[in-house]
């Protein structure tokens, strides 16, 4: 999710709390432990400045693993504390854990996936179901704020929570329903669009993947297909490039095209999710050049 939705999220722990008997340097401190807490797993982010290739391998890998999120948020409560040390650990703790459990869960949620296992299992897990940016859960934010003043902070917000998870099971559910539809495929992976209810679908048969759009109201159709080309240069092209390997690993699922010139190959490798929508976005190429009759000869013997 964007940032914006995820500290708000961490401030929902925290509001709905209803934490008792704390001054207000304390409840300022327990609100920032949990705002913190649920940011605090894109700590990573600063792998953007050193290059995809760890980029992609660190990205949403360990700092969004469940058996480290004990540790993000006693770090996220270590941060609040240089700052405010009137918070007690204990339960700043356990807002900030909470709070980046949230982070996790809705990471998992949306499109790019998550290493919820890292580092015992390290490929990304995507439920598809929620937009990066997703205007509904904002739009209830907005309505919980408008609300705070009436009904109090801690009502209103555990309304919001109820709310929030009443719109996460519907989407769950019209996607599962639109993936029951399209049967006899190896694969089917959900993407939300920005538009509340409309999907995208990426159906994998074999080495094609079908591309259909549509949402509950209207049905499907078919937009479009790609083909995954098998190809020896696409062994030649992970061996060769650390960035792909990474790509690879990153994706749950991908594609490869090969275009053959004069001189080598131009392999793509593209995450099939995004192909309708962004080609270049989660791809990357490898030139593979071809081996010379020489090199390619096998070695010549002579005769004694």
């Amino acid at each position: 999710m964007d940032n914006l939705t995820h500290g708000l999220l961490g401030y929902a722990v925290y509001a709905a709390s209803g934490i008792k008997g704390a001054t207000k340097k304390e409840r300022l401190g327990y609100a920032a432990a949990a705002v913190v807490g649920a940011e605090i797993p894109d700590i990573e982010g600063f792998t953007t400045f050193m290059g995809q290739e760890i980029y992609l391998t660190w990205h949403r890998a360990i700092t969004h693993s469940l058996f480290f999120s004990p540790l993000m948020a006693l770090l996220a409560v270590g941060i609040v504390a240089l700052f405010n040390r009137s918070i007690h650990w204990g339960k700043a703790w356990l807002l900030a854990w909470v709070a980046t459990l949230t982070h996790l869960f809705s990471d998992w949620a949306n499109t790019w996936g998550t290493g919820l296992l890292e580092p015992f299992v390290g490929g990304r897990y995507s439920l598809g179901i929620l937009p990066i940016v997703d205007l509904i859960i904002l739009l209830i934010f907005a309505c919980g704020f408008l609300m705070k003043r009436k009904y109090g902070r801690v009502r209103t917000f555990r309304g919001v929570w109820a709310a929030l998870l009443l719109y996460v099971s519907l989407q769950a559910g019209h996607a599962a329903w639109l993936e029951s539809r399209l049967t006899g495929v190896e694969q089917t992976t959900p993407v939300a669009q920005l538009v509340p209810t409309q999907y995208q679908l990426v159906a994998k048969d074999g080495d094609h993947f079908h591309y259909y759009a549509g949402s509950l109201f209207t049905g499907l159709r078919k937009i479009g297909e790609s083909r995954s080309e098998s190809h020896p240069a696409v062994e030649k092209a992970l061996a060769a490039d650390g960035e792909a390997r990474a790509l690879v690993r990153f994706l749950s699922s991908h594609g490869t095209e090969v275009e053959e010139s004069a001189t080598g190959y131009r392999v793509r490798f593209y995450d099939p999710r995004f192909r309708m929508q962004s080609p270049s976005l989660l791809s990357t190429q490898v030139i593979v050049p071809k081996e010379s009759p020489k090199e390619s000869s096998p070695p010549q013997t002579s005769d004694p």
